[in-house]
Parts: structure tokens; C-alpha cells; sequence
């Protein structure tokens, strides 16, 4: 509980600023009550004035009431030198926050503390559809966005309610600089979109901004972080592999593979539809941990066990396994055994299951 209260304070410098004036406050009023109430009742025969006295000292200067005593002068005078400080501090903050409203108009710049969150690199007419996925209502979990592009409209998207809790950040995301502004070593996972301004080059552009993101990791020595990037042309999968981009996707290309098997398999469109929209009548693919439980064990006795167990709220289906950084579905038994300790798997069900469905007795 002490460690939550401090990362709390710790995160939230308006905050911060506040209570330790308030705590500079309520100090100084009750010492120059101490020092001053019996020789000075005029200015300090009360505590009431004694804190009004304190609030001007700190917002306005010695224009109130003036302590007599030796002791009472030394509190004021360091209550004076502290306003000079803590108070042009908690100002500057205040001004801060107001000069982003205005220069940002219903956009944010990320605040400096913000972690676990998704980047967004780039702008094109794919966005607004990305951003109404990441912001479904049936996740559970909702991470914050960053966009980084000098190109989004933003006075359009401001009226977007997918859009009320993301932040912008106005730059090229191949600089260290702008990058750092949206935090990117902290961040959850980065999305690479095709620029569009870049044309024919959009992938060379992706492939500097992944280069740069690396750069920032190793320089930092901080956990590599999971790109996913739009592609172009096929033939520049290899470089953007090689650039640090994780994952690779060509829509045009995935969406002529979907013609295609689903014009061998129909309705197969369908079952790709509901597996990659997020809603609450609609199955998604989960990615957890495997249990610690089942460390050892084969697939299909992790795969037994979850339908005999099936909830009827949300039943899941194990489908695959991510077993040494690769992904196999429905994995055959001479290409994997059983389960390590750092082994994840895939799971279709209605909302991400809990850990306790997998391991309940």
C-alpha cells in the first residue's frame, strides 16, 4: 500500500506541488501562532489569520501582517524564500497546462510519466479505424494512445469520441526528439503506419523510424519494444524485419489472400471478420502465459482440460502456441512436446480469460 501511495505522488507533479504547499501552509500558520499569538494578537491573536497571513506570504510577499518576535521573523523569512520556489513551480505548472490547451486545442501532449501505452507513428486513412478498435468498449483493458505524424487533421478527428482520450504529438517520428516526447521506451507496443506523403518510399520511412526506435532501446538498454508495421511491397518485408519491425502487414496482400480462401471456403471471411473485430458479441484471439501448473504437459492436455472447463459466459478454445519466440496453431506433436516456463498461448474466446479459469481444480 506505501509503495502504491508513493508511485502515486511520485507519477502526479501537480499534485506533488499542491500538498507540499498546503503542507508549507498549514506548517507556517501554526508556528507564527506558537511564536506570535500572545505579543501580537493584532495580526496573530488567532489561527485563522495566521493562515490568512501565510497564503499572502507565499502568493504576495510580506503584504500582511508583520511577525515582532525573533522566532516569528525567522518563520516568515523562510516561508518567504520558499514561496520563491515551490510557488513559482506550482504557477509555472498551472501556466503549462493552459499553453498546451492552447496551442493543442482539444489535443494533449502525452504527460511525461505515461508508460504501458500504444504508439502510433505516422497518420493515413487507416487511423481513424485503428484508433476505434484500440478504444472498443469491450475491452477491458484501454490503453492510452499517442499518435506522433505532422500530417493528422486534427481539428476532424477532435470531434471523434474514439479520439477523447488520445494524445498528439506534432512531429516527424524518425527524430529521437519527438519520439521521447511520447515516451517510446516506456510505451506498451508501436504501430508504424505507411506515410502517405512519403509515396513509393513510405516503407524506406517506416524503416527509419523502427531504426531510430531500436537506436533509442539500446541506447536506453531498455526491453525491446513490439513493433507492428504497415508494409507496402512484399519485397521490403526483410528490411523492415531487419530494422527491429516485429510484426509486417500488408493489408492489400492480406486482403487478397482472404478472396482468395474464402472463395474456397465460404463464409471464411466471416470467421476472420468476428476474430479481428472487438466487440462484445464477437470472439477475439487472447495471448497469455502459459500456468505454471502445466509446465511439462502436452498441448492437447491443456487443450482438454480448457473445454471440459468451459464457462458459459465466456468459453475459451486453445488454438496455438508461441514456444521459443515461434507461433504454431493447432501444433502437431513432433513439432512441440510440452510447455517451458516462458511459453504463451492463443486462446479464442469472448474477453480475454483470467489466469484462475486455467488453473481452477
Amino acid at each position: 500500500m506505501v509503495i502504491r501511495l508513493k508511485r502515486f505522488f511520485w507519477e502526479h507533479e501537480f499534485l506533488r506541488l499542491l500538498i507540499v504547499i498546503v503542507c508549507i501552509w498549514i506548517a507556517g500558520a501554526l508556528l507564527l501562532w506558537m511564536f506570535e499569538h500572545k505579543g501580537n494578537p493584532d495580526e496573530f491573536g488567532n489561527v485563522p489569520k495566521c493562515f490568512w497571513n501565510i497564503a499572502v506570504y507565499l502568493f504576495s510577499g510580506l503584504d500582511s501582517g508583520q511577525p515582532e518576535s525573533l522566532a516569528g521573523k525567522i518563520t516568515a523569512t523562510i516561508i518567504l524564500v520558499l514561496s520563491l520556489g515551490v510557488v513559482g513551480v506550482f504557477t509555472g505548472t498551472v501556466a503549462s497546462i493552459f499553453v498546451e490547451k492552447r496551442i493543442g486545442g482539444k489535443r494533449f501532449m502525452p504527460p511525461k510519466n505515461i508508460k504501458d501505452h500504444i504508439v502510433i507513428c505516422n497518420w493515413n486513412e487507416k487511423g481513424v479505424s485503428i484508433v476505434a478498435e484500440l478504444r472498443a468498449k469491450a475491452l477491458k483493458i484501454k490503453r492510452a494512445i499517442v499518435i506522433i505524424s505532422s500530417e493528422i487533421p486534427e481539428e476532424t478527428l477532435s470531434e471523434l469520441e474514439e479520439f477523447k482520450y488520445v494524445y498528439l504529438v506534432k512531429g516527424d517520428p524518425t527524430s529521437e526528439v519527438v519520439l521521447n516526447h511520447a515516451n517510446i521506451r516506456k510505451c506498451f507496443s508501436c504501430i508504424i503506419l505507411s506515410q502517405k506523403s512519403a509515396g513509393e518510399h513510405a516503407d524506406a520511412q517506416s524503416i527509419l523510424v523502427a531504426l531510430t526506435i531500436k537506436q533509442l532501446c539500446i541506447e536506453s538498454d531498455c526491453a525491446k519494444i513490439h513493433v507492428v508495421t504497415e508494409a507496402v511491397a512484399r519485397k521490403n518485408f526483410e528490411h523492415l524485419r531487419k530494422a527491429g519491425c516485429d510484426e509486417i502487414i500488408s493489408a492489400g496482400e492480406f486482403a487478397l489472400r482472404i478472396i482468395s480462401q474464402s472463395a474456397l471456403t465460404p463464409g471464411l471471411s466471416t470467421v476472420y471478420t468476428n476474430l479481428v473485430t472487438v466487440s462484445e458479441e464477437t470472439n477475439e484471439i487472447y495471448q497469455l502465459p502459459v500456468p505454471p501448473n502445466y509446465y511439462g504437459k502436452t498441448f492437447e492436455e491443456l487443450g482438454a482440460d480448457i473445454l471440459s472447463k468451459r464457462l458459459g459466459k465466456n468459453p475459451s478454445i486453445l488454438i496455438g502456441v508461441k514456444h521459443k519466440g515461434k507461433i504454431v496453431l493447432n501444433p502437431r506433436k513432433e513439432h512441440f512436446q510440452t510447455f517451458a516456463e516462458d511459453d504463451k498461448i492463443f486462446l479464442i474466446s469472448f474477453s480475454r480469460p483470467q489466469l484462475s479459469f486455467l488453473t481452477q481444480k
